[in-house]
């Protein structure tokens, strides 16, 4: 009898520390996405779909930035030169939007926006995506980023700056 109670015991606790939480599904991730898919989303729901430049004010003025309708707002998620994180990103988001909202994180190429959503997932935003190919995308074999990614891609860009978007 104690063979079978000891036995279940290290099951149960073998159960207990083997499942995560995505064994329940507790855990959002945010989703990816291109940046011709981005511009699909955000051209066809502008009133609750949105975009965020999280880049640096530098490359959000100096290499441009997407021109949508509903504005595209810089909220950097790190700071240059010294790459610290911006510790009131999420509360600078929630100033502008509702948890509710449809959120599509950019970047240079990728990581940052991933860094971004992660953020806001775990902040409680519901429906958070982040670009994976973002604003100048891959690099080539000579190391210049001329694959995909917005700017390559086409899609409305723009260098003019809105003292309502760029981050102060």
């Amino acid at each position: 009898m104690k063979k079978i109670l000891l036995l279940t015991a290290v099951c149960f606790i073998y159960m207990l520390f083997s499942f995560n939480k995505d064994t329940f599904g507790s855990e959002k991730r945010p989703q990816p996405l291109l940046s011709t898919e981005a511009y699909r989303l955000v051209t066809k729901s502008p009133a609750d779909t949105f975009i965020v430049d999280v880049r640096t004010r530098v490359e959000y003025e100096f290499v441009g930035h997407p021109d949508l309708p509903n504005g595209v707002p810089n909220i950097p998620i790190k700071f240059y030169p010294d790459w610290r994180l911006n510790k009131n990103f999420l509360e600078d988001v929630l100033k502008r939007y509702k948890r509710s909202d449809t959120i599509i994180t950019i970047c240079r190429s990728g990581q940052r926006a991933l860094l971004a959503a992660d953020l806001l997932v775990n902040g409680g935003f519901e429906n958070v995506y982040y670009m994976t190919d973002s604003f100048e995308g891959e690099k080539d074999e000579r190391g210049l980023r001329t694959i995909n990614g917005w700017k390559n891609n086409g899609l409305p860009y723009t260098y003019e700056l809105d003292k309502d978007l760029i981050y102060n």
